[in-house]
């Protein structure tokens, strides 16, 4: 019996860490452009968090040799970011150094504003050059304290704690009839 209470707590905190886990990790997210051909070169773009919201944003690029399907080395490539309607548009770097896992090449930077965003990557590698483009939308950052890891923490480790007070609880055992009882049920 306390072995499938363990096992029912195992899965409800599972679920749990599933259910709140938050995708705002770098060299990864949401792919805006897959295998894309730039010259002799395949191009994918990732994004994170997903979805984009005001606040920092990742930019990751996996960028490989079309026919090997090789890791590029020695690129250089800078991201322009504007908004659709105009407005101002930020150049960065995209580099190994911001990368995480270092296959990528990766930018990291702050959007303030919401909205619809066009994102161009431009390419400079060592056997041919050119750009890839995409558009976004940036959401603006919820400030509910129910959006944070902290509170779903807490959530969570409620949670574990009222299901193994429920069923871990150690079940009262029978008393013992008295010493010298007889068989007999007392009328009343």
């Amino acid at each position: 019996m306390r072995h499938i209470s363990l096992l029912m707590i195992a899965t409800v905190l599972g679920t749990l860490l599933l259910a709140t886990h938050s995708t705002v990790d770098a060299n990864g997210g949401q792919v805006r452009i897959a295998n894309q051909p730039v010259g002799p070169y395949e191009v994918t773009v990732f994004t994170s968090p997903v979805p984009l919201r005001t606040g920092t944003i990742d930019v990751s690029v996996l960028l490989q040799r079309a026919d090997t399907k090789e890791i590029v080395d020695g690129a250089e490539l800078v991201l322009s970011v504007a908004p659709v309607g105009g407005g101002t548009s930020l150049r960065y770097p995209v580099t190994r150094d911001q990368a995480t896992n270092k296959l990528y090449y990766a930018a990291e930077f702050s959007i303030d504003q919401p909205g619809e965003y066009l994102f161009q990557l431009e390419i400079q590698a060592p056997e041919g050059a050119g750009s890839v483009t995409f558009t976004a939308t940036v959401e603006r950052a919820g400030t509910g304290f129910w959006r944070s890891w902290w509170f779903w923490g807490l959530v969570g480790v409620a949670a574990v704690i009222f299901l193994w007070r429920l069923f871990a609880a150690p079940v009262p055992e029978r008393a013992e009839p008295p010493t010298g009882a007889t068989g007999r049920t007392r009328r009343r």
